[in-house]
């Protein structure tokens, strides 16, 4: 079982590079080889740069996620990116308590583990919001981030920040990249809190599903090799803390003998639960 904060991958999703520069200095990464758009430092924090807009974000958190996640059971997600609000001033941040897509109307509601000073709705739109009806944040990503990202990882790991670039009265059109860095720079130490929460909490739901019943049980029942035994222990963790034990109970009660067949239907387990 991990016993360091380091085991924990911590992917900071970000959707333009101005905002990622801070990032990268602060937690001193580096491009990940064969990517454009990925980075990572030493300490297991990982950069993705999606570009604008709902289809961008899900097509990069789509390619980053195929299959690697459904084996990684230590992970967490963070959207960091600016937003506009109706009364927060600029330089401001803001946890979601709440994200919803205009286009959709539909809504989801982040697990509240972050600490900080403002917490609200966070409202994506296609377009940007210049009038701030609600008093809410504004921004073109974050919901459907939590679409894909809460698919492929525990919902209390799942988070998003917003930092405050415009509002009524300092509308977008004053939007520079020296405002979006002094921005990203100044919440840099607070960026930094909610990672190391982030771990922390990880590591608790680790220690909840280490070496969980079913698996030992499978274990017990099936001639595994030392690869496939690893694979079977994280595709039970990771169903267990996703609320799948009756899957896993069934794919028990099915008798599997073979290490490969029973891999697969963990993984098709784990797969029809994000669905």
């Amino acid at each position: 079982m991990p016993t360091n904060s380091e085991s924990v991958l911590v992917t900071l999703v970000v959707a333009l590079p101005i905002e990622s520069r801070p990032l990268q200095n602060f937690f001193q990464m580096k491009p990940l080889r064969g990517t454009r758009n990925i980075y990572q430092s030493e300490e297991e924090v990982r950069l993705l740069i999606t570009g604008i807009g709902r289809s961008n974000v899900k097509r990069s958190l789509a390619m980053l996620t195929s299959g690697e996640l459904s084996e990684q059971s230590l992970s967490a997600w963070l959207n960091i990116g600016i937003a506009g609000h109706r009364t927060l001033p600029v330089g401001e941040t803001m946890v979601a308590n709440k994200i919803s897509c205009a286009a959709s109307a539909r809504s989801a509601f982040p697990t509240p583990v972050l600490v900080s000073r403002n917490y609200g709705e966070v409202i994506t739109v296609d377009e940007p919001e210049v009038n701030y009806p609600q008093n809410a944040a504004y921004d073109m990503e974050a919901s459907a981030f939590w679409d894909v990202a809460s698919r492929n990882g525990i919902l209390d790991l799942v988070q998003c920040c917003k930092l405050v670039s415009d509002n009524p009265h300092h509308g977008v059109e004053k939007i520079t990249t020296a405002l979006i860095e002094e921005i990203f720079n100044d919440a840099l130490q607070e960026i930094r809190q909610h990672v190391d929460s982030l771990r922390e909490l990880a590591l608790e739901q680790q220690q909840l599903a280490s070496d969980p019943v079913p698996f030992l049980e499978i274990a017990d029942q099936t001639h595994l090799s030392v690869n496939q035994a690893l694979q079977i222990r994280r595709l039970c963790q990771r169903l267990i803390v996703l609320n799948k034990e009756r899957e896993l109970e069934n794919i028990l009660d099915a008798g599997y003998k073979n290490g490969r067949e029973l891999i697969h239907a963990l993984r098709e387990a784990l797969q029809s639960s994000s669905e």
